[in-house]
């Protein structure tokens, strides 16, 4: 198991967010959740990383955004290690997270795609681990855009409550399953 610097983590996660070229509100309040359930010590780092990152994200040279980003993520990844320590965090969390703030905002991009590809080729992410932490990541989200339609609708219908239910114990079981993959698989 590769793990990386949660600080280096961190940075990664910005420019997951810069990746597509726009920094929703949305994304800084997940960047900013995964930040605090990272490290405790988030608080005390915060403005410097995103000092830095945003320095990196501004100065992109013209032609492809996703290129410089691709490049710093590559340089917090040169200091991988193989032993979980209390500055490391594990590198499927870190794909998961990265997973996480590009659904976020309903756009999974390409080059929050590309960004992804290149870190869980760095972390040598198995191709199946990927594909099924992606897929139930984009079913929880899927299911958790219809919930929040359908609570804006039950009040105009309240027929639909059951169907709300339903979704909200699909949700319930996908967020379960999601949970088993990230804890079963380290």
């Amino acid at each position: 198991m590769k793990t990386i610097k949660k600080r280096n983590a961190l940075k990664i996660l910005y420019y997951m967010m810069a990746a597509d070229g726009f920094i929703s509100d949305t994304e800084r309040a997940t960047f900013d959740e995964l930040g605090h359930l990272v490290d405790d010590r988030y608080d005390s780092y915060r403005s410097d990383i995103l000092w830095e990152c945003r320095n990196i994200a501004l100065t992109t040279p013209e032609g492809d955004p996703v290129f410089q980003l691709l490049d710093s993520a590559k340089r917090e990844l040169n200091d991988l290690q193989d032993v979980l320590t209390e500055d490391t965090i594990p590198g499927r969390l870190l794909v998961w997270n990265m997973l996480a703030i590009a659904l976020c905002d309903k756009d999974y991009a390409e080059g929050e795609r590309r960004l992804i590809d290149e870190v869980r080729r760095k972390l040598e992410l198995d191709d199946k681990d990927f594909l099924k932490m992606e897929q139930t990541m984009q079913a929880e989200s899927a299911v958790g855009r219809q919930i929040a339609f359908l609570q804006e609708k039950v009040a105009e219908n309240p027929d639909l409550k059951p169907q709300l239910k339903n979704l909200k114990e699909r949700h319930s079981i996908i967020s379960e399953n999601a949970r088993n993959l990230m804890i079963h698989r380290g």
